[in-house]
């Protein structure tokens, strides 16, 4: 009996240690091939760092090969960030001296030699040094248009496109509301559609998208959002988000389960009112310092950052003043006469680098719609006074068209809204007078056209239900945000968005 007990023990006793060595082996075999990706993954980081970019996405895929293989789902997902991240700045700095130089002559036959070697002495042409040599931003060229006016006035197309909205805008502004006491009036109701085609054969077999699509939301001067359809309804795992921070319809696509071509449409409608208000500056009340609401709109985050720079300048401008009306009005006119109209290579900024873009527009006297907004939010915050970059689209030319502005608060009034980029088209028409100009400029400081579509109370709200990595454009939404569950080191967006259209139908007014 003992015998036999000792025997099955010994056996036993090999058994398990069999098994302890094989799980040695397995254990140390995979973190071979663990390393060896995380090894290659750290060498691309350091070529990245150098601004390398060629030999870096070379290593980082090849580190996604392998990463991938072991499993490491979560090094691989960063390695695969890091790959989109590398094609980006390669989209956005694409140019070399030659081919921007080239551009420039063929788009702008009239300036001279001389003037276009100044452009690039004068670093009026925004480069990215990467890979040995300097790379020009894509969008370098249309952006001489707005800080040589010479330039603009040649441009006829623009010339009768903001001579238009001009006189349309101040037509407006001089009709006296019908109730002086409403900050909502003249409502439009309008009605827009996502549509997205996508043949079956362009997209992978397995995995899943996550798709966002922006709607409008409920929120001051935008009301009656409706749904009216989704098709197909089956991808819809999320009620749509009409009623909070920002307005999407979210969609999980499992891949395998896709038989057939991706066709999903939806259609919406809203009403958008004329915002006119006539703050009376006895009547601002006092901030409630201590407040959640206060806090929120006035601290540091994301891409509205406030630096002791950016303070020093804002207090500056503001001087002794301490009315919050008229300090926003003074930070507005110095963002509309000071900085220059130009388009952003968003991509780059946080949270996908240390960048963001209060801190570029500071620093390089230029921004977009949203950049400007953002650059007026934060000067306004760290001044103590509330404020918000808000937006989603524009609707000018009868279409939706991307546009983000700026709002403050004030006690008693509420959110005011702020569009400097819109104030800006009067100083680009030739034949413009002062007062035309002046006109059009005052409109857009506490007063708002009806050609508008909110999708979003803030930058960097976070999506509904939330991304698992950085997708596109992590600060706004404005076209749908696609997420894909296998790291690929593929952005996603540059696929589908091919497929994608976006209507708008004015209903009534």
């Amino acid at each position: 009996m003992n015998t036999n007990c000792n025997l099955f023990n010994k056996r036993t006793f090999s058994f398990i240690c069999l098994l302890i060595i094989f799980t040695l082996l397995f254990t140390v075999s995979c973190q071979t091939v663990q390393s060896k990706g995380e090894e290659i993954y750290n060498q691309a980081i350091k070529l990245e760092n150098k601004k390398s970019f060629g030999e870096a996405l070379e290593l980082y895929e090849q580190a996604l090969s392998l990463l991938a293989d072991s499993k490491e789902t979560n090094l691989a997902k960063r390695c695969s960030e890091a790959i989109q991240r590398i094609k980006l700045f390669k989209e956005m700095y694409i140019y070399t001296a030659e081919q921007i130089e080239g551009l420039i002559k063929e788009s702008y036959p009239q300036l001279a030699a001389e003037r276009i070697s100044d452009l690039f002495a004068n670093n009026e042409l925004e480069s990215y040094y990467w890979d040995g040599e300097d790379h020009y931003f894509s969008e370098s060229v249309v952006n001489l248009l707005y800080r040589n006016m010479d330039l603009m006035f040649a441009n006829t197309v623009l010339q009768q496109t903001y001579s238009d909205l001009l006189q349309k805008i101040n037509q407006n502004a001089k009709t006296q509301p019908e109730y002086f006491w409403r900050q909502y009036q003249k409502g439009v109701t309008y009605r827009g559609t996502h549509e997205l085609s996508i043949p079956r054969d362009v997209l992978p077999q397995a995995g899943t998208y996550r798709i966002w699509f922006p709607i409008p939301i409920n929120s001051g001067p935008q009301a009656n959002v409706t749904i009216e359809s989704v098709t197909p309804e089956k991808w819809v795992k999320a009620p749509p988000t009409l009623d909070q921070e920002i307005g999407l319809i979210y969609m999980e696509i499992p891949m395998e389960e896709l038989k057939e071509d991706l066709n999903i449409n939806i259609t919406f409608t809203f009403t958008h009112y004329e915002q006119r208000f006539n703050v009376v500056l006895e009547n601002v009340g006092e901030y409630d310092k201590n407040s959640e609401f206060y806090k929120k709109y006035t601290k540091s985050y994301g891409n509205i950052r406030i630096t002791p720079e950016i303070q020093k300048a804002a207090k500056k401008i503001a001087g002794d003043e301490t009315n919050p009306y008229i300090v926003a009005r003074k930070l507005y006119d110095f963002i509309v006469n000071e900085i220059d109209y130009a388009f952003m290579p968003h991509y780059m900024f946080w949270p996908r680098t240390d960048m963001t873009e209060s801190v570029y527009v500071f620093q390089n006297k230029r921004g977009d719609c949203g950049a400007q907004s953002i650059y007026f939010a934060a000067m306004c915050r760290s001044l103590g006074i509330p404020a918000r970059c808000t937006g989603g689209y524009q609707l000018f030319s009868g279409n939706f068209g991307g546009h983000f502005w700026a709002e403050f608060y004030l006690p008693n009034y509420g959110w005011i809204p702020v569009d400097t980029s819109a104030a800006q088209l009067a100083l680009y028409l030739k034949d413009a007078t002062v007062d035309q100009q002046r006109t059009f400029i005052d409109y857009f400081f506490g007063n708002q056209d009806s050609m508008r579509c909110i999708i979003q109370k803030d930058t960097d709200t976070p999506l509904i239900p939330q991304a698992n990595g950085l997708v596109l454009l992590p600060a706004a939404i404005q076209l749908p945000t696609i997420e894909y569950s296998v790291p690929n080191g593929v952005i996603p967006e540059f696929v589908l968005l091919d497929y994608w259209s976006m209507q708008c139908e004015k209903i009534s007014e």
